[in-house]
């Protein structure tokens, strides 16, 4: 099978944090199948003083032999935000179009719901082949009950021929904004069995990662954002501090939030027990889940975080926030729930979780894998396409959603 993945959310050389689970998605699916890549890349991140940014394919995905493209998307910031699908379609038709037309794939596929399933479904409306979208928890959590967007939100679900969501709570937000429950289909996400284990002690991964054993190691792991809800988990860290925890947090990520966050840390004299490492290579960071005591999550929102079952599958336990789907993954002894905004609770159930009793517990916790999620990903595929097949009838292209169209497959 080809398929064609469009989606803002994926790496580049630079940035090797970005969408790792879409990236990991691909590298499975590529195994068996040929996958090509269109990220698109926000023009504020293409240009600048220092002129334009080229972004390079991961190594990674050359090995693979996947295709990776960065057009450049243009749109109206914060302005608009109900036509963003559109400003992305004609930001890469030209790139869609190039690609379907020597590439012809069987599916498109996309993550996150708009605007880039928008683009998604245009794409495959042009090929005549199925699409899918992905929604990872924003998408059908929050983007549906801002004005305007949630209508183009809606729109692109009940049009794509098939939504996937990565947990069962996300299955029924879906279902809930009036999309055919026949159409929404839950494929868990996978852990990298090669990357995430606990082959290493934790004492072996903390002599690679130079850090001590006289204190107790908490590890958070994201994109630094305001729904990541860090100040929350910051006032979690003083209360600890207070009360004479002996520990450093690792905050592993980038983003827009993290300067701010630097300077309240330095503010609240937070910054000898609080380090700022940036965005890590995810073949790193299997080493610092395994050197870890404890990995903590403090979202005001979240679908079902990748990152926690990373977390287990690498034996180490976790405290997080009681949001969206994270108890599907809840794991006996292993595992803590907080109510969110509530940094007593927050330090409490850490103070209760830093005990070798849980770290056993995390020992025995068994991951599903990305092979598997590709493996339900194609069947999903192949059964809309016998679908089709049955109906005896060839793909519609809906109105005012391309121009031009290749002809059927």
């Amino acid at each position: 099978m080809r398929l064609l993945f469009i989606s803002t959310t994926f790496p580049d050389a630079a940035s090797p944090s970005r969408g790792t689970y879409n990236a990991a998605l691909v590298r499975a699916l590529s195994r068996q199948h040929e996958v090509s890549v269109i990220s698109p890349r926000s023009f504020p991140e293409v240009y600048s003083l220092k002129g334009k940014k080229k972004f390079e394919v991961p190594v990674e995905m050359e090995a693979h032999g996947v295709s990776v493209q960065y057009p450049t998307y243009w749109y109206t910031p914060r302005l608009f935000q109900n036509a963003y699908g559109d400003q992305m379609w004609w930001s890469v038709k030209a790139v869609v179009r190039k690609t379907l037309a020597s590439f012809q794939p069987d599916a498109v596929l996309s993550y996150w719901a708009h605007p880039d399933g928008d683009v998604c479904r245009r794409a495959a409306a042009i090929a005549n082949v199925p699409s899918a979208v992905i929604v990872g928890g924003s998408d059908v959590l929050i983007l549906p009950h801002l004005p305007g967007r949630g209508t183009r939100v809606r729109e692109v679900l009940n049009s794509s021929d098939a939504v996937i969501t990565v947990s069962e709570g996300l299955r029924r937000k879906t279902i809930e904004l009036g999309v055919p429950e026949s159409k929404v289909h839950t494929i868990y996400q996978g852990v990298d069995e090669h990357l995430f284990d606990h082959h290493l002690t934790r004492l072996d991964a903390r002599k690679r990662l130079n850090l001590g054993s006289d204190v107790a190691h908490l590890l958070w792991v994201g994109r630094v954002v305001e729904i990541k809800a860090l100040p929350v988990l910051f006032d979690a860290v003083a209360l600890l501090k207070e009360q004479g925890l002996r520990f450093q947090l690792h905050l592993l990520g980038d983003g827009p939030q993290r300067t701010p966050l630097q300077q309240l840390a330095q503010r609240r004299q937070l910054d000898d027990v609080i380090r700022f490492h940036g965005a890590v290579g995810h073949d790193q960071i299997g080493n610092w889940y395994r050197a870890a005591d404890l990995t903590v999550l403090t979202s005001d929102s979240e679908g079902l975080p990748n990152v926690l079952r990373e977390s287990l599958a690498c034996g180490t336990p976790f405290v997080s926030t009681d949001v969206g789907s994270v108890r599907e993954i809840a794991f006996p002894e292993a595992t803590c729930f907080v109510p969110p905004r509530n940094p007593a609770a927050f330090a409490a159930a850490v103070q209760s979780m830093l005990t070798e009793e849980a770290k056993l517990a995390a020992a025995a916790y068994q991951p599903s894998t990305w092979q598997g999620s590709a493996q339900e990903t194609v069947s999903l595929f192949r059964s809309l396409q016998r679908h089709d097949c049955n109906q005896a009838s060839t793909r519609t292209v809906l109105p005012g959603l391309v121009d031009v169209k290749l002809g059927q497959r």
